[in-house]
């Protein structure tokens, strides 16, 4: 009797362990993203709907669209491998608003376990930054200079210098035009200056950057 009852007790701690396994008969678990923003809700950041893309060698694996308001998404069971999570926060319109920088996830046999965490942040734009100077045309007559067009945190107080310097590109005077590309929503000031003795000319201008919204801004120069 006693073998017996040895025998039935190793039978049930086998039936155990072969249930427990990882909770999706035998297959890997699904793999879930979360997201988060770094300031408010996804009201705040204007975003209604989640795209979440998981992609392996350039491929995409899986892919899905949530409301943000869930938190969360199941892009269902993904196999063992390393692969790349690209998210992006939808507004109303469709529009592209707020991103993920990049994250990356390797998954064992078993899959993923937890939710893949990542955060969503405002997306950038270009300002796209034109120029001409009083009187007509956009360089100095019978002369032509680089212009340095740059961008500006605006100065606690109007009138002040402008010192917190985002980003600088440089441009010849005749195109017109140049682009700064890749800029945090946010306000800003835009500059050109020759930086030349003579003629020297300059301008500013302020600007505004919406999320994914490329802005378009016109500097007299003076």
């Amino acid at each position: 009797m006693r073998r017996i009852r040895n025998g039935l007790c190793a039978l049930v701690v086998v039936s155990l362990l072969t249930s427990c396994g990882d909770g999706s008969g035998g297959g890997p678990d699904p793999l879930n993203v979360a997201w988060t923003f770094p300031d408010g809700d996804c009201a705040a950041n204007g975003v209604e709907t989640v795209r979440v893309t998981v992609t392996q060698g350039g491929s995409t694996t899986s892919d899905g669209e949530f409301a943000c308001s869930d938190g969360s998404g199941d892009l269902g069971a993904v196999g063992e491998g390393s692969y790349g999570v690209k998210v992006e926060g939808l507004d109303a319109d469709g529009n592209v608003v707020a991103e993920n920088y990049g994250d990356s996830i390797t998954l064992g046999p078993e899959g993923a376990f937890t939710p893949v965490d990542v955060t969503l942040h405002p997306k950038a734009a270009n300002v796209v930054v034109s120029w001409h100077l009083q009187g007509g045309g956009t360089c100095p007559t019978g002369v032509q200079l680089p212009y340095y067009v740059a961008i500006y945190n605006p100065p606690a107080n109007p009138g002040d210098d402008l010192t917190d310097k985002v980003m600088e590109v440089q441009e010849g005077c005749a195109s017109g035009q140049a682009t700064l590309q890749n800029v945090n929503p946010g306000d800003y000031v835009v500059e050109v200056d020759s930086r030349a003795v003579t003629p020297a000319v300059r301008g500013t201008s302020p600007v505004t950057v919406e999320a994914g919204m490329d802005a378009e801004v016109t500097v007299e120069m003076q």
